[in-house]
């Protein structure tokens, strides 16, 4: 006989699934309310172009890898999938690194048209948008980055699950996702969804522009940092617990199926 965990799973997947679809779905009719024509098509490249990149991180790395790319996603797979404990700091490390070197490649790419920049909002930190991330209120910012960091994580448990259709096509699945995420959710402060993505970055701009880049917006590092690391958590929390069905029962079904 089934457990009641595998009975519920289907209604479970109903909920999370049409759940993120409102999220999304809302978040950017939402976006689009509240934002002005310019920064509604900044969104709309920013997040493409984010999307984009971490489908090709992901093609760079999953076979060695296993291309998590993000410390958040790292942090999931060692409380739920059993990643080895060993890796975890090595794998930070490189994420960070990674992101401090792509930061870097920017910067020299973008130097002169960056300092030519005419900043017309003072309050705004030099390096936002560009190399960090903030937002108008630490609580609204802190909302939004475990928001994100659930709705990413959650997907990209599910793309990877071994009953997933979506597995064979897993970078591009995984990068579309990081696209929704940050069409739904993102501010014209931009979002990290990825610690690796601020931090890093954000400490070269501490060497480039100043190491105000801690202190400004009331110390909102720290957000971006924490934030995406516990949606993410919560994201694979709830897929492995209420939305996986057991493998030994998945597999019975499968079999029925397929006889």
């Amino acid at each position: 006989m089934p457990s009641l965990r595998n009975v519920a799973a289907p209604y479970w997947a109903e909920f999370v699934g049409t759940m993120v679809l409102a999220i999304i779905g809302l978040g950017s009719a939402a976006q689009g309310l509240v934002s002005s024509q310019v920064h509604r098509t900044e969104a709309i490249s920013s997040s493409i172009a984010w999307g984009l990149a971490v489908t090709m991180g992901i093609w760079a790395s999953d076979h060695v890898s296993g291309g998590h790319i993000n410390p958040a996603v790292t942090v999931a797979r060692l409380v739920f999938s059993g990643f080895s404990a060993a890796k975890v700091v090595g794998y930070v490390a490189a994420q960070m690194l990674g992101a401090f070197a792509g930061a870097f490649l920017v910067w020299l790419n973008y130097s002169s048209a960056l300092a030519a920049l005419d900043h017309k909002n003072e309050e705004l930190h030099p390096a936002t948008a560009a190399f960090i991330t903030s937002s108008s209120s630490t609580w609204f910012g802190f909302v939004n980055e475990v928001t994100a960091g659930f709705l990413f994580v959650l997907a990209v448990f599910a793309i990877t699950d071994n009953a997933s259709n979506a597995k064979t096509i897993a970078p591009l699945a995984v990068g579309l996702s990081f696209t929704a995420t940050s069409l739904g959710l993102s501010s014209p402060l931009a979002l990290a969804i990825n610690p690796a993505r601020d931090f890093a970055p954000r400490l070269f701009a501490a060497f480039v522009y100043g190491f105000d880049v801690f202190t400004d917006a009331s110390f909102y590092f720290w957000v971006p940092l924490i934030a995406p690391t516990a949606g993410g958590i919560l994201g694979a929390f709830v897929y492995e617990w209420l939305v996986k069905r057991d493998a030994e029962y998945q597999h019975t079904l499968e079999e029925g199926a397929a006889n």
